[in-house]
C-alpha cells in the first residue's frame, strides 16, 4: 500500500470532516472562555488540548468503524469505506484505534486538569461502548447518546479553561446534542440511505417510525437547538452586535421549525438541515467573537 493511499484510508477511517468539526467546538469553547480572562491564555495548553482531543476522537472513530464494518458493508453510502470494502485489514484498524485512543487519553495528563481528562474519557466511553456497541443496533434513541459524545469535546474545552463544569459547558454540549438529530435524521430520509439502514438492520428513526414523525423530531430538535444558543448568548453576556446576529439566526431557525411542525415537508426539513449545519459551527464562532470584543 502506497503512503498516499494510506493517508486517504486514514482520512476515511477517522472521518476527518466530522472529527475536525468536533475539534473546532473544543477549541472555540476553550478560546471563548479563556481569552477574556486577562493573562490566562496559554498557547502550549491550547496545542496540547487540541492534539490530545483530536487523537482521542480519531481513536474512538476508528474503533466505531471497526465495530460497524459489517453493517457498513450493507449500505450504499458506506460500503466503499476502507474496512467494509476490504482495502484495510480489520486487525490493523483495531490496533490503530486502541493506540490512538490510549495516546489521546494519555496526553491529557499533561493538561494538568483531571476533569478535562475525565470528560474526554467519558466522551470515548459513551461513543464507543454505549452508542456503538450497546445501543446503535437496538433502538432509534441511540442517536441521543451519540449526540452526548459529540457534545463532550466542547465541554472539555470549557472545562480546561475554568477547571469545572458549569452551566455554559452544559449548554454548549446540548447545543450539539440537539444538532445531531437534525443532521443524522435528515440524511437518513434520503431514499438511498434509508434503504441502506433497512438492509443493515439499523433501527434508525425513519426505519421504525413514519416519515412525518421523523420530520417533526428534526424540527423539534432544531427548535431546542436555537433556544439553547440564544440562552447561552444571553448568559455569556456577549457583545450586543453579535447578540443581534445570533438572535436573528435563532429567529430564522424558529420560523422554519414552526412552519415544519405545522405542515412537515421534505423541502422544509432539508432547508432546516442546511441552516442548522451552518449555524452549528457559526454559533461557536459568534460566541467567541462576542465574548472577546
Amino acid at each position: 500500500m502506497s503512503f498516499k493511499k494510506l493517508l486517504i484510508d486514514y482520512h476515511e477511517l477517522i472521518k476527518s470532516k466530522q472529527t475536525l468539526l468536533l475539534l473546532a467546538t473544543c477549541i472555540f469553547a476553550y478560546l471563548m472562555t479563556v481569552v477574556p480572562m486577562e493573562g490566562r491564555f496559554d498557547w502550549l495548553e491550547l496545542i496540547l488540548l487540541s492534539f490530545s482531543t483530536f487523537i482521542a476522537i480519531s481513536g474512538a472513530t476508528i474503533l466505531n468503524m471497526y465495530i460497524d464494518r459489517d453493517i457498513d458493508a450493507k449500505m450504499e453510502r458506506t460500503k466503499n469505506r476502507p474496512l467494509p470494502s476490504g482495502e484495510m485489514n480489520p486487525n490493523f484498524a483495531l490496533i490503530n484505534g486502541i493506540i490512538f485512543t490510549v495516546l489521546g487519553l494519555a496526553l491529557t495528563i499533561f493538561l494538568w486538569n483531571w476533569i478535562t481528562c475525565m470528560v474526554i474519557f467519558v466522551g470515548f466511553f459513551v461513543d464507543f461502548v454505549i452508542y456503538s456497541i450497546w445501543l446503535k443496533r437496538k433502538t432509534k434513541y441511540s442517536i441521543l447518546f451519540g449526540g452526548i459524545a459529540g457534545g463532550l469535546p466542547a465541554v472539555a474545552g470549557r472545562v480546561q479553561a475554568i477547571g469545572n463544569i458549569d452551566l455554559i459547558a452544559i449548554l454548549l454540549m446540548f447545543f450539539i446534542v440537539t444538532w445531531i438529530p437534525v443532521h443524522i435524521l435528515t440524511l437518513s430520509l434520503i431514499p438511498q440511505n434509508l434503504e441502506g439502514y433497512k438492509n443493515a438492520g439499523v433501527p434508525m428513526w425513519p426505519v421504525v417510525s413514519s416519515e412525518q414523525q421523523t420530520m417533526r423530531v428534526i424540527a423539534g430538535s432544531a427548535l431546542v437547538n436555537a433556544v439553547i444558543m440564544g440562552v447561552t448568548a444571553i448568559l455569556m453576556q456577549i457583545h450586543w452586535i453579535v447578540g443581534i446576529i445570533i438572535g436573528a439566526c435563532c429567529a430564522i431557525m424558529i420560523i422554519l421549525v414552526l412552519m415544519n411542525l405545522i405542515k412537515p415537508t421534505q423541502k422544509l426539513t432539508f432547508t432546516i438541515f442546511k441552516f442548522a449545519s451552518a449555524f452549528m459551527l457559526l454559533g461557536f464562532v459568534l460566541l467567541y467573537i462576542g465574548a472577546v470584543v
